[in-house]
């Protein structure tokens, strides 16, 4: 669940040791991830892989926040208001550039993205930048249905090109229990997935 390598070529194993997979994995009920200064997707849960389309079987090149949001025609459905949460995500970016806009992982995702997407490509050139460290969407998933989410954004300590990014929902809310259940049959795959699909 752990890359060795960020794809910038740092290596990244002081992201990966035990104590930071651990307290991950026991985040059971809620998603969480681990991103990169450009937003490079570096450790995850088992339940954000389940909610994050499956983000474990992409190839690590491919494993970034941004380059999903544009390339993945998926998202496009996934977030309840796409072209807003496309914005952010390039602002977020842009302000991540400040401090260094020649770095080779920056350059090769605005490069590709650029290429890919007029969008990214004319948002990239408005210069809009922003910070944002927490906030609640809506995302709907092809399998799972609508979730509900606040989430907040952790730096860690010591290692500020890093953030702790967690996904929660209100107890007793539709999402929280979906978020249960979701848990449970990541515990206990051969469990019926009837339950779920009785509460999108």
């Amino acid at each position: 669940m752990c890359l060795p390598h960020d794809p910038g070529g740092h290596v990244a194993s002081c992201l990966s040791r035990h104590k930071v997979q651990r307290l991950l994995d026991q985040l059971t009920d809620s998603p969480a991830f681990v991103v990169g200064k450009y937003f490079d997707i570096l450790a995850w849960n088992p339940l954000a892989a389940a909610v994050l389309l499956d983000i474990d079987k992409l190839p690590p090149h491919e494993r970034n926040f941004i380059r999903m949001t544009f390339t993945d025609p998926r998202m496009k459905d996934y977030y309840e208001d796409w072209e807003s949460m496309a914005r952010m995500n390039v602002a977020l970016l842009r302000m991540q550039a400040v401090d260094n806009p020649t770095d080779p992982r920056l350059a090769a995702i605005v490069g590709e993205l650029s290429l890919s997407s007029p969008q990214f490509r004319r948002w990239w050139a408005a210069r809009n930048v922003a910070r944002q460290e927490f906030g609640t969407k809506t995302i709907r998933h092809p399998e799972h249905g609508d979730f509900t989410i606040d989430w907040d954004a952790f730096q860690r300590v010591g290692f500020p090109d890093q953030t702790l990014i967690v996904w929660s929902a209100e107890p007793g809310s539709a999402t929280h229990e979906k978020f249960r259940i979701l848990s449970s049959w990541i515990r206990s795959p051969t469990a019926p997935n009837t339950e779920l699909s009785a509460n999108s």
